[in-house]
């Protein structure tokens, strides 16, 4: 492993969460937003009616915003995508749920939670007292790759969260959760053409959105092949040209190795090739 990417792994173990800038050049950032804008998708509501373009999950089954154009279903395997998710997911992994979010100055927070470990919605863990996950629980198999199309962090607003908390092993304080306190959780710098990446166990949340530019991010959610969201699917575009990684990334759930194979057997087949 080079010291790059060994730096990587550590911080977003440690942290669970990473953002790598400069992901994006500043060319693909005003292509997105064009494409975007075509959308005409109006004004965001004020309570929490920010999320647009959605797939699966909770949004049914569709293409979701991979239909608004080819850059969108191109960003589904960026390379530093992959590189990162294939250091929590493994070589197995798949597209689960999508959606875009905007924001105009004056929308509120969003509550924090977790989606699993401890402190996820039906855990039986107890307040104040260290817990562990069942082992029949995924805690890390789940994680996410936000590409932020306009300025986000401290003082505007974006994604926030609690820096090692997927790690944790106490509930969440009902304090925390209620916003009571306001130290805890941040609201990391991410420019325009970052990725935010995090783990779904880690505590996270929607920050109020205080600038004066609209906040724009696109947010493809992975998790490890064998596991599943809901019943809804992240379906292919009509009339878009999908790479075999990119088709492999919409299959259904599968047993790693099993019946799914590595999303990166080609091209170490082909690295190979070249080595020989």
């Amino acid at each position: 492993m080079d010291e790059r990417l060994e730096y990587l792994q550590y911080l977003y173990d440690l942290q669970g969460y990473l953002v790598i800038e400069n992901v994006l050049s500043s060319q693909q950032v005003d292509e997105l937003n064009a494409l975007v804008d075509a959308q005409e998708l109006g004004e965001p509501k004020k309570e929490n009616g920010y999320r647009f373009g959605a797939a699966g999950g909770s949004h049914g089954t569709s293409p979701g915003f991979l239909d608004w154009g080819q850059p969108f279903v191109d960003l589904m395997d960026h390379p530093q995508v992959m590189e990162v998710m294939r250091m929590q997911l493994g070589d197995c992994f798949r597209l689960d749920r999508i959606f875009c979010m905007r924001m105009w100055k004056g929308q509120p927070k969003g509550r924090l939670h977790s989606d699993y470990g401890v402190s996820e919605p039906f855990s039986k863990a107890q307040r104040g007292q260290y817990s562990h996950a069942p082992a029949h629980m995924a805690v890390h198999g789940f994680g996410v790759a936000t590409f932020n199309l306009t300025d986000s962090g401290p003082g505007l607003g974006g994604t926030r969260l609690i820096p090692g908390s997927h790690n944790s092993h106490f509930k969440l304080p009902q304090r925390i959760r209620n916003d009571e306190v306001d130290d805890v959780a941040i609201c990391p710098v991410a420019p325009a053409g970052s990725v935010t990446f995090f783990s779904e166990a880690t505590t996270h949340g929607t920050a109020g959105w205080h600038a004066e530019h609209e906040r724009r991010t696109l947010l493809y959610k992975y998790c490890a092949s064998q596991l599943v969201w809901s019943r809804a699917r992240v379906t292919a575009p009509e009339g878009l040209t999908l790479t075999k990684r990119q088709q492999r990334l919409l299959e259904e759930p599968a047993g790693a190795g099993w019946f799914f194979d590595s999303l990166f057997d080609d091209e170490e087949d082909e690295a190979q090739a070249a080595a020989d």
